[in-house]
């Protein structure tokens, strides 16, 4: 199904249940599989180097295989990187006229998942024009308002995305996001610290280019990068990220010249999955369809690692690889204007637009983020106006680690969420579903579920003050204890209630969310609370008196409202169900009939059992 056909679809509470049912529930299904073979129009890559790499059956015996393989003896194969054998990607040397004779021989081998020659990959960086960076040590004083980043007001790609308005709700607080590229200026061992970064947090990253774990930053693209997405912000110095509090993983597969090879940025997109990454962000392309970066991306995919890609830089109605594969949201570029920049190339895999500059609109009119410059000893690190779409890939990767902070963790949901709230009339070639709006799908991700429960808990009051009187039960607290079970105080949260210390995230939420609030960050349903068990008892524990009694119905009744809507609106699973997708809605959706069924005995006792009581009393 397209992504087009997924937003549209994302309008319906119903037709989210049906795809919710159908679609999520896949990535739970089987296996690994092995990569499909390149679609017929897919361009050739560019550029190789003299070697082929191997994905081998994952815990390969490397020396095993090569014994069993004389034609590969002195070829030096080796895995790829201390951390790729238990993916089993090996590289072997081979001339080119020997490359069609190994494949064939290879790939009868039942233990080779795939083998292809090692293709080379390139930044798609564009010029960056002639007022393009601002010294480090500018004495411009901070801003009396937050944030309080003295260049803030130049960052026009921040106020085109809406940051301010999703900092209200998220600011990507713990999810891990793994910028694949040249590297990041994070650390003083073997580069340079970038000084915007100094309160940025860090997980443990790897450099593939120089087999070493510290990934340095010996260009400065990945460090540009990196910043959009999460540069210290509110800190009275440079510039602000988009999701400032989240943990960038940093992964270099690109050298100081901005080349990098298939073998080493899939091995990245593996290492990131397998490591905790929830968010992969790619400012690369050009090197054709590979079975081995195909395999690696479902591979994350498959994790629930959301995977953002450049478009590529060529201005051309073809989007690149990897932002071309099945399940990647590829980035195309607009300028201030928000109009297409110059260079973005677009096509129909075009996912959505964000913020990547046109320095043709005015010297400003790149993003501006800091960065090192390491072949400039008088100002090594700078605050640069760059431009390209490896520029607005962070920013959808920034945005997507706000949603996950949110409570959206399936891949697709957030995928839907960004699509239906792009600015934009439309799918097209060129923006995709539009531009990339954080604060409204920020906004769409915290407010859609609570709106959806709450309608349906009306729905279900409205039915129960239908068929009984109050004499039996009491409306009141009928209708609070929906509101506890349904959607808690979500509407005040613009107002500041969920600041407040303890309680704030639970007066906010519905009950059956507590469980995010509790266990966070991973952001999954806890089953317990996902289930039927503690409004039930609840409602047992409330039959003495008639407004206990209304208050157990109206708790059984919102909490039947959330799992529901869990079921119509698809963002997380349930902690405890195997798999994904199907299982879990099966699971909310069974205990939300259980409730009803709850609630419908509670109403019964309170006719037949308690009421005539009462009236005699």
């Amino acid at each position: 199904m397209s992504a087009a056909t997924s937003s549209r679809l994302s309008t319906s509470p119903l037709a989210l249940a049906l795809l919710g049912l159908a679609l999520v529930g896949l990535s739970g299904c089987g296996g690994e599989a092995q990569a499909p073979a390149a679609p017929e129009d897919a361009p050739p890559a560019e550029r190789f180097n003299n070697e082929l790499v191997l994905d081998l059956v994952d815990g390969s015996d490397l020396q095993a295989f090569l014994k069993e393989h004389p034609e590969l003896a002195g070829r030096n194969a080796h895995w790829n990187s201390p951390s790729s054998s238990d993916e089993a990607i090996a590289v072997l040397r081979v001339e080119p006229h020997e490359v069609e004779g190994l494949l064939e021989s290879l790939r009868k081998d039942p233990r080779v998942e795939g083998v292809e020659r090692n293709a080379i990959l390139r930044l798609p960086m564009t010029p960056a024009g002639a007022k393009s960076w601002i010294p480090d040590d500018d004495t411009t004083p901070a801003r009396d308002s937050f944030p309080n980043d003295p260049f803030y007001e130049k960052q026009w790609n921040m106020k085109q995305v809406k940051a301010r308005e999703a900092w209200r709700f998220s600011t990507g607080h713990d999810v891990i996001v793994a910028v694949i590229d040249t590297g990041v200026a994070y650390e003083d061992a073997k580069g340079l610290w970038a000084p915007d970064l100094k309160s940025t947090r860090f997980v443990a990253g790897y450099d593939f280019v120089n087999d070493d774990t510290i990934a340095a930053d010996d260009h400065g693209h990945g460090t540009h990068c990196a910043g959009t997405i999460a540069q210290s912000t509110d800190n009275g110095r440079g510039v602000v990220g988009l999701a400032p509090n989240c943990k960038i993983m940093p992964l270099k597969v690109l050298s100081a010249q901005g080349w990098g090879t298939t073998s080493d940025i899939a091995d990245a997109i593996r290492f990131a999955a397998d490591n905790g990454a929830h968010v992969i962000s790619m400012s690369l392309g050009g090197g054709g369809y590979s079975r081995l970066l195909r395999a690696a991306i479902d591979h994350a995919l498959s994790k629930g690692v959301v995977v953002i890609a450049a478009a590529g830089n060529a201005n051309r109605n073809r989007i690149e690889y990897p932002g071309a594969y099945p399940g990647v949201l590829a980035v195309t570029a607009v300028g201030p204007s928000g109009k297409r920049a110059f260079y973005s190339s677009y096509g129909r895999e075009a996912f959505i637009a964000a913020p990547g500059g046109d320095l043709r609109e005015g010297d400003e009119a790149g993003v501006l983020q800091n960065t090192v410059m390491p072949h400039n000893p008088d100002h090594p690190t700078v605050y640069a106006y760059f431009q390209g779409t490896s520029m607005a890939t962070p920013h959808v990767a920034g945005a997507a680690a706000l949603l996950r902070q949110a409570g959206v963790t399936n891949p697709k949901a957030v995928a839907s969420i960004l699509a239906a709230s792009a600015q934009g009339s439309g799918w097209n070639r060129e923006y995709g579903h539009g531009i990339l709006d954080a604060g409204a799908a920020v906004r769409r991700a915290v407010f859609l579920p609570s709106i959806v429960s709450l309608a349906l808990g009306l729905l279900l009051v409205v039915v129960v003050w239908i068929k009984t009187g109050s004499r039996q039960i009491a409306r009141f607290p009928l209708l609070l204890g929906m509101f506890v079970g349904a959607s808690g105080l979500f509407f005040l949260i613009p107002f500041g209630l969920a600041e407040l210390p303890v309680v704030g995230g639970y007066l906010t939420r519905a009950a059956p969310d507590w469980g995010l609030v509790a266990f966070g960050p991973e952001w999954h349903w806890n089953v317990l609370l996902a289930s039927a068990l503690i409004p039930a008892v609840c409602g047992l524990i409330s039959l003495p008196t008639r407004p206990t009694r209304a208050l157990g119905v109206g708790l059984a009744l919102g909490w039947a409202a959330r799992l529901f809507a869990g079921v119509a609106l698809p963002y997380a699973d349930v902690q405890g169900v195997p798999g994904h997708g199907v299982l879990d809605s099966l699971w909310l959706a069974g205990n939300g009939v259980l409730l009803v069924g709850v609630g419908a005995y509670l109403i019964r006792l309170a006719r037949t059992k308690f009421a005539p009581q009462e009236t005699v009393a």
